[in-house]
């Protein structure tokens, strides 16, 4: 989740931010086993695989918030 915008995370009213924040981490393992697995191994994640990350996690949280109409 840090490659999350952190005032993204503080928008998301807290009662909700763990569930949301799961619920993420789960849909990008289901849909990209593949990154998900190199995301899990120890140690910085590869630059490329980073940005592709980054990519999905943020498009994914801004679907999101659009949908709970979250500024």
């Amino acid at each position: 989740m840090a490659l999350v915008p952190e005032a993204w995370i503080k928008k998301i009213p807290f009662f909700v931010r763990k569930h949301a924040t799961t619920k993420t981490i789960e849909r990008v393992a289901s849909e990209y086993p593949e990154l998900y697995a190199v995301a899990k191994r120890p140690g910085e994640l590869p630059e490329a695989e980073r940005e592709v990350l980054r990519s999905i996690i943020t498009g994914i949280f801004e679907e999101r918030m659009k949908k709970h109409k979250i500024q």
